[in-house]
């Protein structure tokens, strides 16, 4: 609020001070949360100013009480929309299952069975001995004789 010469007009401010919210009972770190704007260069106190910042905060702990109901009111539904699904899918799994079986079942009855398959494998007489490897070891040195006298 200004005053000049009989004349008060209020403007808008930087922000809210400390002091309003002390009075408003609201901690710094929860003001920045709730988005309030500090400004740490005034000092004053305005009653309508603390009147704001109460009513702000009665707001937003409303807010976020709706907004827990409505989570649990979410979360009942997809609890009740699940299980209706779950034994459903559980049936049709079964009916799924059994088909399964019975297709099996005809197919191995129209195939006849397969023919063995021939395999070359060779005869004992026909196999070819390996070769030996030729290995050259070196003789050792003929000892010689010690003579006794």
């Amino acid at each position: 609020m200004t005053q000049s010469k009989n004349i008060t007009k209020e403007r808008k401010g930087r922000g809210f001070s400390l002091g309003e919210l002390r009075e408003a009972k609201i901690p710094v770190n929860r003001a920045n949360s709730l988005g309030v704007i500090l400004d740490f260069r005034r000092g004053t106190v305005r009653e309508s100013n603390v009147a704001l910042l109460k009513e702000l905060l009665t707001k937003n702990i409303e807010a976020k009480n709706q907004r827990k109901i409505d989570a649990q009111k979410q979360t009942e539904e997809v609890k009740q929309k699940e299980k209706p699904k779950k034994t459903e899918e559980k049936s049709s799994a079964k009916k799924v299952v059994t088909k399964k079986e019975e297709a099996k079942e005809e197919v191995k009855a129209e195939v006849k069975p397969a023919k063995e398959k021939k395999t070359t494998t060779k005869k004992a007489s026909e196999v070819k001995p390996a070769k030996e490897k030729k290995t050259t070891t070196k003789k050792a040195a003929p000892k010689k004789k010690t003579v006794e006298e």
